[in-house]
């Protein structure tokens, strides 16, 4: 096959010469265990799953009530379709809010798309009135990023309109993905276990606690349980 396949010099391929008796390979389909997958087996690959069941509220599939089994199930099943990247600080400056600030600004993230001027009339300014001969103005001789332009818009730019502010930072996330299935759902992982710090102890004070430690722990003589006088046969 020739790169770029969509090119101007060729012309375009016909749909009833090309396309149009050609048989379709076969679906792929993945292969169900009957024991791992029993939540989801039986109407998996069907047309319209969960037809005429409590599940779903009909034909429309808007609004949907599936058990924890059938959606663990969906989860496992998906995920070589679902993204790694969970962290939103990933997605610094890559966002919705950050586009909408570009395009109000006139600007274009390194990397992002480019659009449209919102406003046309960013280059006339009043030359009677400008940053230069203002006395609040803070003049900034070093040319600004335009990241810094974006993440601060009320701040680095003269006339911010309709800017959004976006989330500077998000807490970080713990969550390490585990390739093992039978693992419990709130294992801890040792990736994340904190660093010991190295106690500076003499070596006599350690063993004379190492000694301590060893031996048996007894309670005081007066001591009496909580619920002593209490029945606890039901």
């Amino acid at each position: 096959m020739r790169f770029p396949p969509f090119d101007d010099e060729e012309p375009p391929l016909d749909y009833a010469d090309n396309l149009l008796d050609v048989e379709p390979l076969e679906a792929i389909q993945l292969e169900l265990d009957e024991e791992e997958d029993a939540a989801v087996h039986k109407w998996f690959y069907d047309h319209k799953p969960l037809m005429n069941t409590f599940f779903i509220n009909g034909s429309s599939y808007r609004k949907w009530h599936l058990s924890l089994p059938i959606m663990a199930t969906l989860y496992r099943l998906a995920g070589q379709l679902l993204s790694d990247l969970i962290d939103r600080n990933y997605f610094y400056l890559f966002d919705m809010e950050s586009f909408f600030t570009a395009k109000a600004l006139n600007m274009c993230i390194p990397g992002g798309p480019k659009f449209e001027p919102l406003y046309r009339d960013m280059e006339k300014g009043d030359e009677d009135w400008n940053e230069f001969n203002d006395i609040n103005k803070l003049i900034i001789r070093q040319p600004l990023r335009t990241e810094y332009r974006i993440a601060f818009p009320h701040l680095y730019n003269n006339r911010p309109r309709k800017v959004r502010l976006g989330i500077y930072h998000t807490p970080m996330i713990m969550y390490i993905k585990t390739e093992d299935p039978d693992l419990p759902a709130f294992y801890y992982d040792p990736l994340i276990n904190p660093i010991t710090s190295t106690n500076k102890i003499d070596r006599r004070e350690r063993k004379a606690i190492e000694e301590e430690d060893d031996e048996d722990f007894c309670l005081p003589e007066d001591v009496e349980p909580l619920l002593k006088d209490t029945d606890l046969i039901l």
